[in-house]
């Protein structure tokens, strides 16, 4: 077994240490090649004529560009710290000054101007109002009492009796019209049904009876004749042509003549039938209408008419005399006087007041301020710039 120094055991132990021996250094690789020499050097002297002035004078300009740039932020910082002492040593202690003189002008303003004007307010100008209200009120319901009752129970009373009136004028003669006009346009109905009862029994009469009659004694016989002729001649048409043709003749002129005969009976009958409804129509229809437009709703409408033109003109004679003319002189010649003796001398007065208590202080006041304003200016002005 051997020891870490490799001595052999039994060996006597040596604690000194020995030096180290020196390293030795790593020998350098040898650099590559830069390249041929015909490249190299023209390069190297290419860099040294012509690159090396040119990066000299990028660096000089750059050199000179930043010294403007020192030299600005060197200005600003000392007109930011004069800024700063010009604010703190005079702009914040005249700042001060005025806001004391403001205030203290505010103060006397409070006292001279806002306080006299609100004891004008509330106690000269509220208190008037306020008398003024109250007597408007008085006033006001002692015209209600004293006038515009009475007069509206007096036109109440006039409407009733305008009521009465019509009712007794008016509507109880159109109710006896109307149950007039009801009777007679019944009476109407019954006559025009007696009417057409009577055009019926005309017809059946004059029409449809004679109709019959022709039919049964005139043109019916022969037709049957005529038909036993047909039967009978049947097989000797030859020989009994000539009869037939005159029978024929004979039937045909017997059939004008029938005809001939109905039809101006039903032309006679039609001229009969007329006449009796113009007549019945006139009698029953139009001179009633007429009579009844005449002696009836012709002065009932008149009388409509005038009554409605006498209670306009006293409607209107009442409203004039008993609301225009009170209104008038009760409410708007008062009003008017109120107006123009004393509403109008209270607000000539409140105007001069406010001219000569505040409007004229508070306008020399601002003179003054802008003066002041304008000194203090000048007087900066001329400390900071000379002249």
């Amino acid at each position: 077994m051997s020891t870490g120094d490799e001595r052999p055991a039994g060996a006597p132990i040596n604690l000194a240490k020995r030096p180290r021996p020196p390293e030795r250094p790593n020998p350098e690789p040898p650099s590559p090649a830069a390249g041929p020499a015909w490249i190299v050097i023209p390069a190297r002297v290419i860099a040294l004529i012509v690159v090396l002035p040119l990066r000299l004078v990028h660096d000089l300009f750059a050199l000179v560009f930043r010294v403007p740039g020192w030299f600005g932020r060197l200005i600003g910082r000392m007109f930011r710290g004069l800024g700063i002492a010009i604010y703190r040593y005079l702009f914040a202690p005249v700042g001060r000054l005025l806001a004391a003189i403001g205030r203290g002008i505010g103060a006397v303003f409070d006292f001279l101007v806002v306080r006299p004007l609100r004891w004008l307010a509330v106690v000269v100008i509220l208190g008037f109002l306020r008398l003024l209200g109250r007597g408007a009120a008085a006033l006001a319901r002692w015209i209600y009492r004293m006038l515009i009752a009475p007069v509206g129970r007096f036109l109440a009373l006039i409407g009733r009796g305008l009521a009465w009136l019509l009712n007794l004028v008016l509507l109880t003669p159109l109710r006896a019209l109307g149950r007039g006009l009801v009777w007679l346009l019944s009476l109407i109905g019954q006559g025009f049904a007696l009417l057409f009862k009577g055009i019926g029994l005309l017809i059946r009469v004059l029409v449809v009876l004679p109709a019959v009659m022709l039919w049964r004694y005139v043109l019916r016989p022969p037709l049957v004749a005529l038909a036993w002729l047909a039967r009978g001649i049947w097989g000797g048409i030859a020989w009994l042509g000539r009869g037939f043709l005159f029978i024929l003749g004979a039937v045909g002129g017997l059939l004008a003549a029938g005809w001939r005969a109905f039809v101006a009976g039903l032309a006679w009958s039609w001229r009969l039938i007329g006449r009796c409804l113009v007549w019945l129509g006139r009698t029953l229809i139009v001179l009633p209408a007429r009579a009844v437009w005449r002696y009836v709703l012709a002065p009932i409408v008149a009388g409509v008419v005038g009554t409605w033109r006498l209670a306009a003109r006293l409607l209107r004679w009442l409203w004039r005399t008993f609301v225009v003319v009170p209104v008038r002189v009760l409410i708007v010649a008062p009003t008017r006087w109120v107006r123009t003796s004393v509403l109008r001398p209270i607000r000539h007065g409140v105007r001069e007041t406010w001219r000569v208590t505040v409007r004229e202080p508070v306008r020399a006041a601002r003179r003054t301020m802008r003066e002041a304003g304008r000194d203090v200016r000048l007087s900066l002005r001329r400390t900071f710039r000379g002249h």
